[in-house]
């Protein structure tokens, strides 16, 4: 098994998932947008995840917990 390293600290990364809550879907945007707004608006939106009804949204990703990285790809 091969071991990853940070590329921020070095330390060893973690593999496993990015998940949402039961009903919701990953989203990125230049800001947060107000909930009584569709964020699809939003500068800069990009949808990470479609909604997924009836269970957890989740993306693959590595976690660093020495310096609280996060690394995600879509």
């Amino acid at each position: 098994m091969t071991t990853m390293t940070c590329p921020e600290c070095n330390g060893e990364l973690e593999q496993g998932f990015l998940f949402s809550t039961k009903d919701g879907a990953f989203s990125f945007a230049d800001e947060v947008p107000s909930s009584f707004k569709d964020a699809k608006n939003a500068p800069g939106f990009v949808q990470i995840t479609a909604p997924k009804v009836g269970g957890r949204a989740n993306v693959p990703a590595l976690l660093c917990r020495a310096c609280r990285q996060l690394i995600v790809t879509y």
